[in-house]
């Protein structure tokens, strides 16, 4: 099989961005946030912000490379690993407000990561486990499965310690999300008139139960 899962180096960073922007670029609540699609001073940002993750201690950065293409990197994710429960400090920690430039709608961006934080301490705050922060698929290189073995490299790490995994999931993703044995348990809401746009923008909380469950 031509494609195959590998760490990622920070030289991919770039790569990622670029990813994530085609992935995401027709997707309603990404139009909120960039209006006229994510201009380069944004992704230059962004590709900073991932650099950050990539030296957490607690993130990890796996690929999907095509080895028909020279391991060109088509899909790619994010797991935050936590196999001891965070800090209760941490959790509670307020937030410094993101800021991608004025190619950005600032607003809609923390009013989403709020909610995601919100809904992330309600749910997971007080016990350990794996978290699936980003997961993006090449729109050429949709359908392939790549997506699949990105969940499945997280989900195997869970079981390996029996610890839960959660995600934020798009209408999209979540046939995926149940196939790998994930639950819908809450929804994040936001009402796109808000930002100048029509209908509301749902985000799906998703708990995947630790083995043994």
């Amino acid at each position: 099989m031509p494609l195959i899962l590998q760490p990622m180096v920070e030289a991919d960073m770039e790569r990622t961005i670029e990813i994530q922007a085609r992935a995401f670029a027709t997707e309603p609540w990404d139009q909120v946030m960039f209006t006229n699609g994510r201009s380069p001073a944004v992704k230059a940002i962004m590709v900073e912000g991932a650099r950050k993750d990539f030296h957490n201690p607690n993130s990890v950065f796996i690929k999907v490379v095509d080895t028909d293409r020279n391991n060109e990197m088509i899909a790619l994710a994010r797991w935050w690993i936590y196999k001891q429960e965070r800090p209760e400090i941490e959790w509670n920690k307020p937030r410094e407000p993101t800021n991608w430039g004025p190619d950005a709608n600032n607003e809609a961006l923390n009013d989403f990561m709020t909610a995601m934080d919100e809904k992330r301490k309600k749910l997971m705050a007080g016990q350990p486990h794996c978290l699936l922060g980003i997961l993006d698929t090449h729109p050429d290189h949709q359908r392939r499965g790549a997506g699949g073995m990105l969940v499945q490299w997280g989900t195997n790490v869970a079981d390996e310690s029996g610890l839960r995994c959660y995600l934020e999931a798009s209408a999209a993703g979540c046939h995926l999300y149940h196939q790998k044995g994930f639950k819908d348990v809450e929804i994040i809401e936001l009402n796109m008139a808000k930002y100048g746009k029509e209908g509301i923008s749902r985000h799906m909380c998703m708990i995947r139960p630790g083995k043994g469950e």
